[in-house]
Formats: C-alpha cells, sequence, structure tokens
C-alpha cells in the first residue's frame, strides 16, 4: 500500500460541511498507498502480450528458463491456470469458475482491475463533492466504513475492507501511480501462471498487505489510523515474479537497469525502515511489507509444491 503527499482525514460523524472535509474527533485518518516515487518502476523486460503492447518485444520475457517455468508449474489443460482441468466438463462449480477465468487473456484481466480501481476512485470524487456542494455526506461515509481499512472498521464487522480497501484511491497522483504499477508490473507474473491464478495472487497479496498492515497499527497503538491502495496487492505481484527470476533486469526511474533481487530487496528494505522509523511519512509502509512478503511466499511455494501449491486461493 503507498500513500499520497499529505495524510488525508476521514470524517465519520453526521455532521456536514460546505468546505473540504475535516478531521474530528472520530476520524479515521487515511495512509494511502502509492508507490515511493523512487522506486516508481517497470520492468525491462520486453512484455510477453506484444499484441496489447505492440512496441515492445518477446527475446527477454521468453527465455528457455521462463518457458520452462511455466510449462513445469502451469502447463495448459493442468487445472493451475491454463485450461483447467485436462478431463474436460465436470468438477465444482469452483473449477468450473476457474475454467471461465482462465479463458479470458491474462491482460483482460489486468484491465479489469484498473477498471474497478478507476470506478471506485471516481465515486470518491463524487462522494466528496455531493458533500461540498449539496451538504451530504452519506456517500463519503458510506465509503469510509466500506473502502478504507482501519481496526474500527474491522471491530464493527466489515471484514471485507481487508480487500476493498486495496480498490480504494482517494486523491488522482495515487491513483495514476498505482495504475500506471499495475500496468507494467502485473502481465508479467499474469502471463506466468495464468488469469485466475494471477488474480488469486493479487487478492492474496492485497488481503495479506491489509493484515500486515493492521498488525503494524495495533502494535504501535495506532489503531484509529486507516489505509488504502493497490501497491500492496502490485507489489505481492512484483515479488513473486522477481523471486522466481532474480536476474531480470528492471529499470529504476525507467531509465537505471536493476537486477529483480536488488529491485525488491531495496523496496522492502525502504519501507521496512521507513515502518520502523518514519511512521509518520504518510505511507503504509508495513502495508507494502505485507506485499512484498506475500508475493516471495507465494514464489516460495510455487518451488517446493510445483503447481499444487495454487491449486486453491
Amino acid at each position: 500500500m503507498a500513500s499520497s503527499s499529505a495524510f488525508r482525514s476521514i470524517h465519520t460523524g453526521p455532521t456536514a460541511s460546505t468546505s473540504r472535509p475535516q478531521a474530528s474527533a472520530k476520524v479515521a485518518q487515511v495512509v494511502s498507498s502509492h508507490f515511493p516515487r523512487f522506486l516508481s518502476s517497470s520492468p525491462r523486460i520486453p512484455h510477453p502480450l506484444h499484441r496489447s503492447f505492440p512496441g515492445v518485444g518477446l527475446r527477454s520475457f521468453w527465455t528457455s528458463r521462463t518457458m520452462s517455468v511455466r510449462q513445469t508449474y502451469f502447463p495448459k489443460g493442468s487445472g493451475y491456470g491454463y485450461g483447467g482441468d485436462p478431463r474436460g466438463g465436470g468438477g465444482s462449480w469452483w473449477s468450473n469458475f476457474r475454467r471461465r477465468i482462465d479463458r479470458l487473456p491474462e491482460i483482460y484481466v489486468i484491465y479489469g482491475l484498473i477498471g474497478i480501481n478507476v470506478a471506485v476512485f471516481l465515486l470518491w470524487q463524487y462522494a466528496v463533492q455531493s458533500w461540498q456542494r449539496f451538504r451530504d455526506p452519506a456517500l463519503y461515509q458510506w465509503l469510509t466504513k466500506n473502502f478504507i481499512l482501519n481496526e474500527n472498521n474491522i471491530m464493527a464487522g466489515r471484514i471485507w475492507t481487508l480487500l476493498t480497501a486495496c480498490f480504494s484511491h482517494s486523491s488522482g497522483s495515487h491513483i495514476f501511480v498505482n495504475c500506471l504499477g499495475l500496468y507494467f508490473i502485473a502481465p508479467a507474473a499474469a502471463a506466468l501462471v495464468g488469469s485466475s491464478a494471477f488474480l488469486g495472487l493479487y487478492l492474496a497479496g492485497g488481503v495479506l498487505a491489509s493484515l500486515m498492515s493492521l498488525s503494524w497499527h495495533r502494535l504501535r497503538g495506532d489503531r484509529w489510523r486507516g489505509s488504502e491502495g493497490a501497491s500492496g496487492a502490485i507489489y505481492a505481484s512484483l515479488a513473486f515474479y522477481a523471486a522466481l527470476f532474480p536476474n531480470t533486469t528492471f529499470l529504476l526511474f525507467f531509465v537505471v537497469p536493476m537486477p529483480a533481487w536488488a529491485m525488491v530487496g531495496g523496496i522492502f528494505a525502504y519501507d521496512a525502515y521507513s515502518a520502523i522509523f518514519r511512521p509518520e511519512s504518510g505511507t503504509d509502509s508495513a502495508g507494502h511489507v505485507g506485499g512484498i512478503l506475500a508475493g516471495l511466499g507465494a514464489a516460495m511455494m510455487v518451488r517446493r509444491r510445483g503447481p499444487r501449491a495454487f491449486r486453491r486461493w
């Protein structure tokens, strides 16, 4: 999860205001979750989905090593991300559901995730305008209760915020950076494991990042603090791919070449330091750490257990 340049306060009381919503005593202060700018990156590796990205070739991604991983762990018809159960037909409703997802091109799944993020962002903007112009805070308060991750919401039984907060962005710069990261980082992992397995990795990474964020804020006594954003899930995708292909070259600032292991290691070290020594930075660094750990854990499962690791998500 990543954060905007300044803390955002969410009013939870019934009082409306004609100005921008201000903080109150019972406020969930949002630590939004976009990437630290100096770490914004795009893979240098040519994109496997060249039809969607015609300016990029395939040579670096489609190495024999990459193909070996894909064919070994996620072969077509294996039921782990490409084509579903090789026996065809039958199976549980869950298997059938996964097969339907796997029929979708991976890039469509990524576009769908971006679309959901944009839709929730637009809903936030409408809610703010509705409060400012028409003195109606109802939608804003509903979004605060259902799309912001904090302990108050969890204790109130709204456990779905562990996931919905991963699709929530209330500032323009926040959603731009996260969607840019999703556009450039996620396709490599998605092309490797298939649509349904990638979706499971992405959603699980977001939830585990949320749990890490909640646990860290509770440990520090900041139970009232909230967070939002997709970067925990995006970091999970990045770390997953980097763990399987640590020597793949990424571009720091879109310019400086860097091996994947160094990029992810640098992000992890920076966010771990920020979580401990810069808690007021405005970035949910603990959520970032949780996302990276989720991605690394998924890669370790694949290495140790093979495709069985992605049988369920």
